[in-house]
């Protein structure tokens, strides 16, 4: 009896913690406070994901990070990461966050890198639910402990990716504690 083993395909995931640093983070609240009594402009999105750190994932080899996030579509940035703080949550959208991760890279965070194989069969499984959230995402976006259904590392394990954890410092822990940062699960050639 001839078993059929199919072909592996991999999920690329990158993360990095947020830049906690004095000068990003000074540079980082005068902007929300310009933003809040309105002297000025507000961080932008790539300024709130270097703060607050993030996780993507790719399924072309890693030339496209798509990440999630919430939609604080019409909200000052000031308002929507209070509430966020406070536990609310928000839709999540799915967005092409390769900007984000060139970035951090240039500011020079430790941006990690973690490969899940996966027998062909799973990965396009995890392919279509990734292609129906850059649709539409059925999850709502929020910090730990909060009413929101995931994170940017949580909505990874809704897809389907074993990962282990939803928290940034536990997620970023194990992946940089791993002598293996390539992990495959089932079998495949």
């Amino acid at each position: 009896m001839t078993i059929l083993v199919p072909r592996c395909q991999t999920v690329k995931i990158a993360v990095f913690r947020g830049d906690r640093s004095r000068s990003f983070g000074a540079s980082f609240q005068s902007k929300l406070d310009d933003e809040k009594t309105g002297r000025g402009p507000g961080p932008t999105t790539q300024d709130c994901l270097l703060y607050v750190g993030h996780a993507g994932v790719s399924i072309d080899g890693g030339t496209t990070l798509f990440g999630f996030n919430p939609d604080g579509s019409g909200l000052p940035v000031w308002q929507l990461l209070n509430r966020l703080k406070n536990g609310d949550r928000f839709h999540g959208v799915v967005r092409d966050d390769t900007a984000i991760f060139t970035a951090a890279n240039m500011q020079r965070l430790n941006v990690l890198r973690l490969e899940i194989v996966l027998p062909d069969p799973h990965f396009r499984g995890f392919q279509n639910k990734l292609d129906g959230e850059r649709w539409k995402s059925k999850y709502y976006y929020g910090f730990p402990n909060g009413d929101g259904d995931c994170n940017c590392i949580t909505w990874l394990e809704r897809l389907g990716l074993p990962l282990v954890t939803g928290r940034m410092n536990e997620f970023i822990g194990l992946v940089s504690g791993s002598m293996n940062t390539s992990r495959r699960f089932g079998l495949c050639l």
